[in-house]
């Protein structure tokens, strides 16, 4: 990938359903050229657009930490990977074998996922579950910095900047228009429509109340090994519950913080990070507690193999091999 290719990248982060006349515009090349360039970094799975489930009123999210038996998590973070509500997948190394993110839309389907789905699963030694309370920042929010302060400005003033709030319960059609765009991000209308079997105009305004509500929130991503940060860590912290929140928020500016998540368990903060190195990894430790004194990280992994980013299959380079769908609401 080119300066142009991590330009436009970096435009779609911004705006993933914008025009490739504005993208071209911003990064100094014609719509063709963007739109021609673009379906080359999809088509070699090296960039991608993709959308998380519906966000619903009774949403429930949930980190899952597993031990495999010897060899065998790669196996399982494989199986795991097929199911819809696994929205992320990693082998790590550390003091778990495979981390996967789950995300239900209510805590009835969260249930039934962590305790019978994951009794069926084969090869594991131990299973431990920390439910999420609150998000401070999420990977589709991580920047690429490939673009000048003047062409983020330029993206960001034609940018959505609705209030983030659910617009009540979604409807059949809204499920069918988010797991259309899971797996392709920028499908055309008609492609929408043929989907949640409704017409263009029903699509292009059901689509504007989702994004504008941030009930439906698209992604691009692109493998992390061209990203020039190779290295995903994470770290597993405690926070005194007064310090919690501004915590949080201080974390959620770092550059290299991809999320920051407040759960229930044993540790109270979970921090994702892509770094340059394996030795920025102790380095960024040593700064955010030096830098945040109620931080008390007790545990880091890295990520030695990713299996899935939400909802898209990954091989070992992190490039994009194919998707699953993320219709969440029935456990597999």
């Amino acid at each position: 990938m080119d300066e142009v290719d991590l330009a436009l990248v970096n435009a779609l982060q911004i705006r993933p359903l914008a025009s490739w006349s504005l993208v071209g515009r911003v990064v100094g090349i014609d719509p063709v050229t963007a739109a021609r360039r673009w379906e080359r970094l999809e088509r070699n799975g090296q960039a991608w657009i993709s959308a998380y489930p519906p966000i619903t009123p009774n949403q429930a999210n949930a980190f899952v930490e597993i031990e495999c038996e010897p060899g065998r998590g790669l196996p399982v973070a494989a199986e795991l990977a097929e199911d819809p509500q696994a929205m992320t997948v990693d082998v790590t190394a550390g003091g778990r074998d495979v981390l996967v993110t789950v995300s239900a839309p209510n805590p009835e389907v969260l249930s039934s996922y962590l305790l019978e789905r994951m009794s069926r699963v084969r090869h594991l030694r131990h299973v431990r579950s920390h439910l999420v309370i609150k998000t401070y920042t999420e990977g589709s929010r991580w920047r690429l910095r490939a673009l000048d302060q003047e062409q983020l400005a330029r993206m960001a003033r034609e940018a959505n900047d609705s209030a983030e709030q659910p617009a009540g319960q979604p409807g059949e059609e809204d499920w069918a228009i988010a797991v259309t765009l899971a797996a392709n991000g920028r499908a055309a209308i008609r492609e929408l429509a043929e989907a949640a079997s409704t017409s263009a105009s029903t699509v292009r305004r059901r689509l504007a109340r989702l994004t504008a509500s941030q009930q439906l929130r698209l992604r691009c991503e692109l493998a992390r090994t061209l990203t020039g940060w190779p290295v995903y860590a994470w770290f597993f912290a405690r926070v005194a519950t007064a310090h919690l929140d501004e915590t949080g928020r201080a974390l959620a500016r770092i550059p290299e913080v991809r999320s920051v998540t407040s759960t229930a368990g044993p540790y109270n903060l979970i921090i994702a990070v892509w770094l340059r190195s394996l030795v920025d990894v102790q380095e960024l430790e040593t700064q955010m507690t030096r830098g945040l004194p109620h931080l008390d990280v007790i545990d880091r992994s890295i990520a030695v193999r990713p299996v899935k980013l939400v909802g898209r299959l990954l091989d070992e380079r992190g490039c994009a091999t194919g998707s699953v769908s993320l219709d969440t609401r029935r456990c597999p």
